[in-house]
């Protein structure tokens, strides 16, 4: 039991550390003074998620069937890789490489993370609530990391954009080796076919294809995490469009993450309270609820409703991943995670894109495009999800 919960905290501490991009508040202005436009900057973000989401799954198989700590180690090193290069990059191409590069290794590191974690809390607590609390501790810790993330690499970016994005790659080599002191654990899938595509398509069938509940709650993640993650690339345009001086911007994405932070806090006290549907209806609420608003009115005090958004981030990161682990067999966690997570890049793909052409009209038109594809979304969502408890 002590292997397990010291290896519980080097994995805490690892996915804290990986969490965080120092270069966030810089990387708009560090891709517009290299001819970036918002579109081309969405394009960008198109060609990440689908190289993320095509490997994904394979990669998530991977670490089930031979080992997550070693997919996850291989991962943060990726990371940094990724970051040294695009610390360089001058064109548009090169950043399509970089995040080719940055894409392969989140692949590589996403699923076998969360599936260590709920292989040593399923060791340590098996009625699944250490899980819930672990979640949602984790997420609070990873936002106020950010903070921390965001007031360093806002400085640093004032002063030199390449040097930003270059120290953001640390708290991934630090993540490199604390994934190295881990301890393997869990369930080892025992592959159905020989061939491994039909043996991913077997258990995607067996698992998520039978199961409603599974099914939906992949989808409320889905639905939850890419409200705000689609509209993340508008807010510095829309701080210094609302009157926010270019020098204080910063700030705007620390009361963001510090937001993120308090939405954790939240729902880490309330996740045992609350049933599915009513988790995803609290953080799509706060985030709509602002979009609406900021799109009629805004302006540098409206500007700071943006806030609801963190917090929405925050709740869905505490409460919603839980509602699937719970939900998926052990020995499948990091494929189903896979899959999970696919499916929030592929409604990502497609709504980046369109959010960032909207904003290329006029930046406020980001809030109304989001608005208009995930209202309905959600709405479809909570019903299901209601129906489905009510069974």
């Amino acid at each position: 039991m002590k292997n397990i919960k010291a290896s519980l905290v080097c994995l805490r501490l690892e996915m804290i550390l990986t969490s965080t991009l120092m270069a966030m508040p810089i990387m708009t202005p560090f891709y517009n003074s290299i001819g970036l436009d918002q579109g081309m900057i969405g394009l960008s973000q198109a060609v990440f998620t689908v190289i993320l989401m095509l490997i994904n799954i394979p990669t998530g198989w991977l670490a089930d069937r031979f080992s997550r700590k070693t997919f996850n180690a291989i991962g943060d090193l990726g990371c940094v890789v990724a970051l040294i290069f695009y610390s360089q990059a001058t064109s548009f191409y090169d950043v399509i490489i970089g995040e080719l590069i940055f894409g392969i290794a989140i692949a590589l590191s996403q699923g076998a993370d969360d599936g260590l974690i709920r292989a040593y809390t399923q060791k340590l607590d098996s009625s699944g609530k250490m899980l819930h609390d672990q979640s949602a501790s984790i997420a609070t810790w990873k936002f106020i990391a950010q903070i921390i993330a965001l007031i360093i690499g806002g400085a640093i970016g004032a002063i030199n954009f390449r040097l930003a994005i270059l120290i953001s790659a640390l708290p991934y080599l630090a993540g490199f080796i604390l994934s190295l002191l881990i301890k393997e654990e869990g369930e080892r899938h025992v592959c159905t076919h020989k061939n491994p595509i039909k043996d991913i398509l077997h258990v995607a069938k067996s698992t998520v294809g039978t199961n409603p509940v599974l099914r939906w709650r992949i989808i409320s993640y889905a639905i939850g995490t890419e409200i705000t993650h689609s509209i993340i690339w508008a807010l510095t345009p829309l701080l210094i469009l609302a009157g926010v001086p270019m020098e204080i911007v910063a700030i705007g994405w620390i009361i963001n993450s510090a937001s993120a932070t308090i939405g954790a806090k939240v729902g880490g006290r309330i996740v045992h309270s609350l049933n599915s549907w009513q988790k995803l209806a609290v953080s799509t609420s706060l985030t709509l609820i602002a979009l609406i608003i900021m799109s009629f009115n805004l302006s540098i005090i409206t500007i700071w409703l943006y806030s609801l958004i963190g917090a929405s981030q925050g709740f869905a990161s505490a409460t919603l991943k839980p509602l699937v682990q719970e939900a998926a067999p052990g020995k499948n966690q990091s494929i189903i995670i896979s899959i999970m997570k696919s499916l929030s890049q592929l409604i990502y793909i497609p709504t980046v894109w369109i959010i960032s052409l909207a904003g290329n009209v006029d930046i406020r038109l980001t809030m109304v495009a989001t608005i208009a594809i995930f209202a309905p979304l959600t709405l479809i969502t909570i019903i299901k999800l209601h129906n489905l408890e009510k069974v």
